[in-house]
């Protein structure tokens, strides 16, 4: 009877186990999905950066546009270019808010995991 209980024990911490590793591999997934999103993020940003700096120089190259109406389209310009870096900054922080969270969750879990293997009896 000492053996089958002791088969059954090693059943359930190989269980466990398997289960332990799957949630590391979920939160390895979560982080790795995290950082090509604030990479793509990231480019975005810079992206919206170099074009509005073109648009600076086109707008300064344009000799058919008086002083008022060049000084007009560069404040909207700089308007545009802030409002649209602020929302790539917010969704920055949003994602990262949700990322955290979601494996702050994973990693509960594992931890629970690993409890309830160690209350597993070893005879």
């Amino acid at each position: 009877m000492k053996k089958l209980n002791e088969k059954t024990n090693e059943q359930k911490r190989a269980t466990y186990n398997e289960l332990i590793i799957q949630k590391e591999n979920q939160m390895d997934k979560l982080v790795e999905n995290q950082k090509k999103i604030e990479k793509s993020l990231y480019q975005l940003d810079e992206d919206f950066q170099r074009g509005f700096q073109r648009l600076r120089y086109l707008n300064e190259d344009n000799t058919g546009m008086g002083k008022n109406e060049h000084y007009q389209a560069q404040q909207w310009d700089d308007h545009l270019e802030s409002k649209l870096r602020h929302q790539v900054q917010y969704a920055q922080e949003e994602f990262n808010y949700v990322f955290q969270k979601e494996i702050h969750e994973i990693d509960d879990e594992r931890e629970e995991l690993f409890k309830k293997r160690s209350e597993i009896p070893w005879d």
